[in-house]
């Protein structure tokens, strides 16, 4: 399963009553679970000093801050704040709940303040996240619960760096630290999805970029990399297509309990599509995904991040092949407000 790149909305007591009381509850968990990450972090100079500290752990902190300079200085980035600091954790950083209707594409949402709309639902504890995904089982949703490897707090916070994130090798790590710093820098309010993607394509062109000048273009890593963002639009493609053959069926003029009984044969068919697909991989990334138990939820959780990943691409050439010029195109867009520009980009 993907490890999430998401961000988390954190508001702090003082807009919690303008929530709800099941809202109140939730957000005083989240801001509770923050406050205690707040105190367990420790500067990243103290464990590069600690001698008892492993190489590669100091190894890795180091490549988190040359990334950190290189989103800031050559990509335009923000966020540049976060990161000085770390966290030892047991396990997900945290877990995000995704929910859709069974007969049609279509994810449910939840509305906080500040942040407005969003299509999925962070939580600290795996339990809490599980129990959300019953109570939206019984509500008759489709759902999926991933476990989340980093998020951005979108500037409240300073972000640090999480023990797990140690363990990704060098193209996944740059790749997610530019992605929540694409999070940190642009942000429409609840447009979940295409916040995701705009991050993701950062995230994969800007990542190329980074271990290009680290290593040189001819190094395994920037292979690694740049096969990371040829898979990513490999499924991508599939995925499009998967959902419209959803989408076609959906909208068949049938009962809905002919539609809920009859779906399993069209995700087995897209599931034996993408057996199909694997040759055309050149990374291991998606070789679980056969195992999993498809659903609407699935779906959607998947498209969220890489819709519009192709468009993207398009204007990366458009803008001669540069990843900062494209993060200044949508900087600029976001401080216009040009939603015209926003609704022409998810036709």
């Amino acid at each position: 399963m993907r490890s999430l790149k998401v961000p988390l909305f954190l508001v702090f007591i003082l807009v919690l009553p303008l929530a709800g009381c099941g809202n109140a509850l939730y957000l005083s968990k989240l801001a509770w679970h923050q406050g205690s990450i707040t105190y367990h972090r420790i500067p990243v100079q103290e464990v590069l000093r600690d001698e008892d500290a492993d190489s590669k752990t100091k190894e890795k902190i180091r490549l988190i801050q040359e990334v950190k300079r290189f989103g800031g200085e050559r990509l335009g980035l923000g966020g540049t704040k976060n990161y000085s600091q770390f966290v030892d954790v047991k396990g997900p950083v945290l877990y995000v709940v995704t929910a859709s209707d069974q007969d049609r594409l279509q994810l449910h949402t939840w509305s906080f303040p500040i942040v407005g709309t969003v299509t999925y639902k962070g939580f600290f504890m795996e339990e809490e996240a599980l129990e959300e995904e019953r109570f939206l089982k019984g509500k008759g949703f489709d759902t999926l619960v991933q476990r989340v490897g980093a998020f951005s707090t979108l500037g409240w916070l300073k972000d640090p760096i999480f023990s797990p994130m140690l363990k990704w090798d060098d193209s996944i790590l740059a790749n997610v630290i530019l992605h929540e710093m694409t999070h940190s820098t642009v942000y429409w309010k609840g447009q979940t999805d295409f916040n995701e993607q705009v991050a993701t394509f950062v995230g994969n062109r800007g990542a190329i970029d980074f271990l290009i000048e680290k290593y040189g273009s001819t190094s395994r890593a920037v292979a690694e990399a740049a096969h990371f963002q040829e898979d990513e639009i490999v499924f991508a493609r599939w995925l499009d297509q998967s959902c419209q053959r959803l989408s076609d069926y959906y909208a068949r003029e049938i009962p809905r309990d002919e539609k809920l009984q009859g779906r399993g044969e069209v995700f087995r068919s897209i599931q034996k599509d993408f057996h199909n697909l694997r040759s055309q991989f050149k990374t291991d990334y998606y070789s679980n995904f056969e195992k999993v138990d498809l659903n609407n939820a699935v779906l959607l959780a998947y498209r969220r991040y890489m819709i519009h990943l192709e468009k993207c691409e398009i204007l990366y050439e458009r803008l001669g092949g540069d990843t900062r010029r494209v993060v200044e195109y949508f900087k600029t867009m976001q401080t216009s407000g040009d939603m015209a520009f926003l609704r022409s980009f998810l036709q």
